[in-house]
């Protein structure tokens, strides 16, 4: 066969494969499958090399001894909570959720039923109405309130069960011991029995700390809202001035274990990663948990989503938790640029990331939780320091400098005190809490840090400044605001006897 005829084989090959039938079958049939092969060898290829790289990361993260879903997650948490005490806090929130303790102090303030109602508020030297029910109550729980002394005043965390379907430990019989023991704390002031007043402060802020070593978000902000009446009473006794210097140094103690950021925030990352790794695996769980449903299912599964989520909680825990003002500016920033990450994502992203999307941690509530709580503490024990300062000295101190430069001696002045020493007493922001000594008082005052931007008022908060919008509203605000943050301690106090 010659050349020639090669050539017109070929042209009559071509002829045939390009007539309008076969050309319709390629591009019609061939072409699009052809394509839908490679789109789907493509994004297999992609979802296998990320489901190969989430098993190593997730690997990592045991070997290093951190969990990765509710099964590690409890374990973690039975090796690092003290069990020595567990059984009988076990029996001491037995009884409280028992019908004989529910039923007695139904008609009772503050730990009743009807506790949510505007009550009568007990103010220190005035006639209280509710004094008769209330010291009936605690006289027949009194054995139950030692038992709960005991535990509370040594101030760590206590381990209680959990399984696998919780969110957090049970803590409704925990909120009602902070009610108990606060009830005890006013009975102890209306009577004039300020040591025991003393103990109840301790065993208060005890109680907040039996949930600090959880390794769960929701629990470490529970921690933080279980402290807010402990630094009430702080403030209530500080104020009548009730304590001797051995209580003031006693409670000192018990705040400054107190947790600050950090390791509060490390577990709180803890927590989120390992509850939310699982999600990805099955996103169903969201709607079980009571959050929506993921939009869609993707073929080969979410692990690219999940490697999302390991990446932003690697960029968390690279934030600084030494100082509260970076702290705060840090966390801020990052919220900021996740959520324009978000808005700013193509269509495949906003698909890799959906469930991402969903299960982020509420960033500026943590961040504002923590750092508003170590500020309260902080300035809790700079006002306890005022009153060292006042007893010693005969007046008060004229500014904040002076009270940090005088702690190291109000804290050692005895020696079967042992070694107390004061961490940081600064808020956020350039400025220290605001002091000013007044005829009759002394005036100290912080702030709501809501920004990075935020910092002490150059003056005391008043009311005024939070007249505006609904009346019944503001009021509220301005209440919680001042209780928070203004502390005015009268020279001479008003308890009846020290």
């Amino acid at each position: 066969m010659t050349s020639s005829d090669d050539s017109k084989l070929s042209a009559s090959l071509l002829t045939r494969l390009l007539t309008p039938r076969n050309l319709a079958v390629f591009v019609f049939l061939v072409l699009p499958l052809s394509l839908i092969f490679l789109v789907l060898a493509w994004w297999f290829a992609r979802q296998n090399a990320a489901a190969q790289e989430l098993s190593d990361r997730k690997n990592d993260l045991l070997a290093s001894g951190l969990p990765i879903d509710a099964e590690s997650l409890l374990e973690y948490r039975r090796e690092r909570i003290d069990s020595s005490r567990s059984r009988e806090w076990e029996r001491i929130l037995d009884e409280i959720e028992s019908d004989a303790f529910q039923e007695s102090s139904e008609d009772v303030p503050i730990i009743g039923q009807w506790y949510e109602e505007k009550l009568e508020e007990y103010r220190y030297g005035i006639p209280y109405s509710h004094h008769t029910v209330a010291r009936e109550f605690l006289d027949r729980w009194s054995g139950l309130l030692q038992r709960i002394h005991l535990i509370t005043e040594r101030a760590s965390g206590v381990w209680t069960p959990m399984n696998q379907y919780d969110l957090v430990p049970d803590v409704t019989a925990t909120r009602e011991v902070t009610r108990l023991l606060c009830l005890e704390f006013e009975d102890a002031l209306r009577r004039d029995e300020f040591e025991h007043a003393g103990k109840c402060v301790l065993a208060i802020v005890g109680n907040s700390r039996l949930l600090e070593e959880e390794p769960t978000a929701v629990s470490q902000l529970i921690s933080v809202a279980y402290l807010a009446p402990g630094l009430d009473a702080i403030k209530t006794a500080v104020q009548i001035d009730c304590f001797d210097d051995e209580q003031w140094r006693a409670v000192l103690k018990q705040l400054e274990g107190l947790e600050e950021i950090e390791p509060r925030y490390r577990r709180f990352l803890i927590g989120e990663r390992a509850w939310a790794l699982p999600l990805f695996e099955d996103p169903e769980l969201l709607e079980e948990l009571g959050g929506d449903a993921v939009a869609y299912q993707l073929p080969g599964g979410h692990s690219i989503d999940a490697l999302e989520t390991l990446a932003m909680y690697d960029r968390l825990e690279l934030v600084p938790t030494d100082d509260l003002t970076t702290f705060f500016e840090e966390i801020e920033s990052l919220e900021t640029s996740v959520q324009a990450s978000f808005q700013s994502r193509n269509w495949l992203q906003k698909l890799d990331t959906q469930v991402t999307e969903m299960t982020m941690p509420s960033l500026v509530s943590m961040n504002q939780a923590f750092v508003r709580s170590a500020m309260q503490v902080r300035l809790a024990k700079t006002a306890i320091l005022a009153r060292l300062f006042q007893h010693r000295e005969g007046r008060w101190p004229s500014t904040i400098q002076e009270i940090h430069d005088a702690a190291p001696s109000l804290l050692n002045a005895s020696e079967d005190n042992g070694h107390l020493a004061i961490g940081n007493l600064a808020p956020m922001g350039d400025r220290p809490f605001g002091l000013k000594v007044n005829p009759d008082e002394l005036v100290l005052w912080g702030f709501e840090p809501v920004a990075s931007a935020s910092a002490t008022p150059e003056e005391p908060p008043t009311e005024q400044d939070f007249i505006e919008g609904d009346w019944e509203y503001e009021l509220v605000r301005t209440g919680a605001y001042l209780q928070r943050w203004l502390w005015i301690l009268p020279t001479d106090g008003v308890a009846e006897s020290n």
